[in-house]
């Protein structure tokens, strides 16, 4: 449980910290901030009026941006790469 608030406390420190760096538009930092609180792509496309296609757009441009600001900034981890790039 300790174990769990600590990791949130960590996701938060990296999400808040990306947002700043990162010069995101309003759509980018909605669907950032979403996805963290576990919304699916489903669930975004419905609750914000956008296609799931647009969805998946922004989250990779989302991607694209976070491997930008991760390299050269020190507190934010290198993102995990699952089979979808």
């Amino acid at each position: 449980d300790r174990r769990q608030r600590q990791m949130c406390k960590e996701t938060e420190i990296v999400l808040e910290r990306f947002i700043e760096q990162a010069n995101l538009s309003e759509d980018e930092e909605i669907v950032i901030r979403t996805r963290a609180a576990g919304w699916s792509r489903i669930k975004q496309a419905m609750e914000l009026n956008l296609s799931v296609s647009t969805i998946d757009r922004i989250i990779s441009r989302l991607k694209r941006k976070y491997d930008e600001v991760q390299a050269s900034d020190p507190i934010l981890p290198p993102r995990q790469r699952g089979i979808y790039k």
